[in-house]
C-alpha cells in the first residue's frame, strides 16, 4: 500500500495537495484521478451581499462566529468581522446577531 506524501503545488491562487501516487498505488492510467488534488475555493468571489459590522453595537458575544457555515468570522480586539475572501454572503450572521450589529449590504463590483 502506498503512503500519502504531501507535495504542495501552487497554480493561479490554488493549492494542490498530492494525496497519493496513482502509479505506486496500482491505479490504471485510464481512470479518472478522483480525490487526488485539493483545490482551495474562495467563496467570497461569488458573493452578492456582504456583512458590515457596526462596531458600536458589537459586544463580541460570538454568535456570528458560532452560526457561520464557512467559519469566515475572525476575532478583532473589540469586535468580530468576516474575512471577505471566504464569506459567501449568506446573511446568517446578520439574522442570528442578537444585538443587530451586522447588516448585509449589496456587493459592489
Amino acid at each position: 500500500m502506498a503512503t500519502a506524501k504531501k507535495a504542495t503545488v501552487k497554480q493561479k491562487g490554488t493549492q494542490a495537495y498530492k494525496m497519493f501516487d496513482p502509479k505506486k498505488a496500482g491505479v490504471p492510467d485510464h481512470l479518472c484521478p478522483i480525490a487526488t488534488d485539493l483545490i482551495v475555493m474562495k467563496t467570497g468571489e461569488w458573493r452578492a451581499e456582504r456583512p458590515v459590522v457596526d462596531r458600536t453595537k458589537c459586544v463580541k458575544c460570538g454568535t456570528c462566529w458560532a452560526f457561520c457555515p464557512t467559519q469566515c468570522i475572525v476575532e478583532k480586539p473589540r469586535w468580530f468581522e468576516a474575512d471577505m475572501a471566504i464569506c459567501k454572503g449568506c446573511g446568517i450572521c446578520a439574522v442570528e446577531c442578537p444585538h443587530g450589529a451586522i447588516t448585509m449590504v449589496t456587493e459592489r463590483e
